[in-house]
């Protein structure tokens, strides 16, 4: 079995390198504002995603409720709203946030496949 924290570790990782890139490309071809709306379009996305990766082992393993508490409360109001005023205020184009998630989605899906085919049988995780 592979353990998920290799997972996250590989996949934010790889997911920095390619963001680094895209926005470096967006820089060298003048596109500031629509690098900007990727990174935090990935920025975004990985954070939701590793806060819902320590919620879902805080309730597998039962650990303390005042860290359950704490990551609810910076999740859904705080990390929810900001992600409204993103789109709401409109200061990327919503194309460029989607890339910047699409691009964290794909290294996720990727980097999960390629880790469960490194195993002899199936796919199963490790917390």
């Amino acid at each position: 079995m592979f353990k998920m924290q290799e997972l996250i570790r590989k996949s934010v990782k790889v997911n920095i390198f390619l963001i680094a890139i895209t926005v470096l490309v967006c820089a060298a071809m003048r596109k500031f504002s629509f690098g900007a709306g990727i990174l935090v379009g990935a920025s975004w996305i990985m954070a939701n995603f590793l806060l819902t990766i320590n919620l879902l082992e805080i309730a597998i393993l039962k650990r303390t409720s005042k860290k359950l508490l704490l990551l609810l409360l910076i999740k859904f109001p705080v990390l929810y709203i900001s992600g409204f005023l993103i789109v709401f205020w409109k200061l990327f184009s919503t194309l460029s946030l989607l890339i910047g998630m699409s691009i964290t989605m794909l290294v996720l899906g990727v980097s999960g496949i390629w880790l469960s085919k490194r195993q002899k049988f199936g796919t199963s995780c490790q917390i």
